[in-house]
């Protein structure tokens, strides 16, 4: 294998083992092989875009099996090698498997303009697109889950599948964002109830679109959110909760590897006598979609499958004993 790559491919081959290990780790902890399945499964509509040969694939994974075999004791890899053979089929299986979560012709018509501005570039026209919408009556709930949330998962296919640039995905969501806090003042609108919620991303995780929306819904439905944002330090989070004493608190991992980071400031959150026991913890993104269950192997009171449904479910968690 060495031979057929450039020195500049052996180093991000290097670079891309030490972030596959990285899943592989995280997916063994949390006893959830799903998780790393699923990446597998993504890894491959990835490189199978950039031509790379599903047979090296297959044989970086078994190299990497060899290796991980004579570090570890029998028992643990009983268990690496189920995951890591389990991997190998998937990448060895037909390439018409590959999986796409969404196509820009599901998208509505609304969506679909909006996505065309911002892939042109045109960030005024689609700010104007959204707020002609708006204008015009329809909630900004809606414009969230019918527009921003499928063009963002359309963005990442279009990625993934390297249709567009990192720069290109990274310009289209930060354009979003522009959008999202020019609606802000149509939020404000409906009755209050008088509850507090923080939402945060973990140490490391600098994907913060998902929990910005999950707050914004919030927001939209009576409660008070405070937004700390991507890569937020455990113990910054920890003195904000003490000071605000809210009722609930919502912590969003995007990427499997940060799950433990995620499970560490539940701990110290819980560990602390400053914050009240009753403090109601939720925990969202692609990890805890995938791995039923994962939130209570990490010490959460739940997980919402949407931003919906994680205002219903804090609604009801947090709701006074009669």
């Amino acid at each position: 294998m060495a031979q057929q790559y450039s020195e500049h491919q052996k180093e991000n081959f290097k670079k891309d083992i030490v972030w596959i290990l990285s899943f592989l780790s995280e997916s063994i902890w949390a006893n959830q092989p799903v998780l790393f399945e699923e990446f597998v499964s993504w890894l491959k509509t990835f490189l199978h875009s950039l031509k790379v040969p599903m047979k090296d694939v297959a044989e970086s994974f078994e190299l990497m099996q060899k290796r991980i075999n004579l570090i570890c004791n029998k028992k643990e890899n009983a268990i690496i090698n189920q995951i890591l053979n389990n991997a190998i089929g998937v990448v060895l299986s037909g390439d018409e498997n590959v999986s796409i979560p969404v196509n820009r012709n599901d998208l509505s018509g609304l969506a679909h303009d909006y996505l065309n501005h911002l892939l042109k570039g045109e960030r005024t026209k689609a700010l104007s697109r959204i707020l002609d919408e708006v204008e015009s009556g329809t909630p900004v709930q809606d414009i969230y889950i019918n527009v921003f949330q499928p063009v963002q998962y359309e963005i990442g296919r279009m990625w993934q599948t390297n249709k567009i640039s990192v720069a290109h995905e990274h310009f289209c969501t930060c354009a979003t964002q522009l959008v999202m806090s020019q609606l802000y003042r149509y939020m404000f609108t409906g009755p209050k109830k008088n509850r507090k919620i923080v939402t945060t991303c973990v140490p490391g995780e600098l994907h913060e679109m998902g929990a910005r929306m999950v707050s914004d819904f919030f927001e939209m439905n009576g409660w008070d959110s405070y937004y700390l944002g991507a890569n937020m330090p455990t113990a910054g989070v920890i003195k904000y909760l003490i000071d605000l004493k809210p009722q609930c608190l919502a912590i969003s991992a995007t990427m499997t590897f940060h799950v433990r980071e995620v499970e560490e400031m539940i701990r110290k959150i819980r560990s602390s006598s400053e914050i009240p026991s009753d403090l109601t913890i939720l925990v969202g993104g692609h990890p805890f979609i995938v791995a039923e269950g994962l939130w209570e192997r990490i010490g959460a009171d739940g997980s919402a499958m949407s931003a919906l449904e994680a205002v219903r479910m804090a609604d009801l968690l947090t709701a006074p004993i009669i």
